[in-house]
């Protein structure tokens, strides 16, 4: 799933129009250049931010309600350990996942391959359970609040 403005729509219908090919093939490249920023979330809703939730909570959820196996709470469990172990945590989660801005994070995408690599368990369990979810590629994703090498945090997206 792609968000953003992707221009306007080029038919060519005709013979006459072919001239317009080069113009429209620039015009697809364009488009197909990979948005600066990637996030992975759910079709639910958080209740703090009001915004899809993301991937950890996604899965998260499904443990609390007891859905997962064994053996899939424990691959969550160590694909979770390795990302606070290895992604900043952004300030405003707080101690207690308290987020009084709302902000939700999404993965740069020039900067996160191995993240997006790590993150992969997690999807697999989401296919898995067959619990739907998007990947949103997009360039804009509303203000930013909080910045690292890998991810940004943003409200108002």
């Amino acid at each position: 799933m792609f968000s953003g403005t992707f221009g306007k729509h080029y038919p060519v219908d005709t013979a006459s129009d072919t001239k317009l090919i080069p113009q429209i093939e620039r015009k697809v490249f364009d488009i197909m250049k990979l948005p600066k920023y990637v996030r992975i979330q759910g079709r639910e809703i958080a209740w703090k931010t009001k915004k899809p939730v993301g991937v950890f909570i996604l899965n998260w959820r499904r443990i609390r309600d007891n859905i997962y196996s064994p053996e899939d709470v424990k691959l969550y469990d160590k694909t979770h350990q390795w990302f606070l172990d290895n992604l900043p945590q952004p300030p405003f989660y707080g101690d207690n996942n308290d987020n009084p801005q709302g902000a939700i994070t999404y993965f740069k995408t020039e900067s996160s391959s191995e993240m997006l690599e790590h993150i992969q368990p997690l999807i697999d369990l989401l296919d898995k359970y067959d619990i739907p979810y998007d990947i949103v590629y997009t360039n804009y994703v509303g203000k930013i609040v909080y910045e690292d090498e890998y991810q940004v945090g943003v409200i108002d997206s």
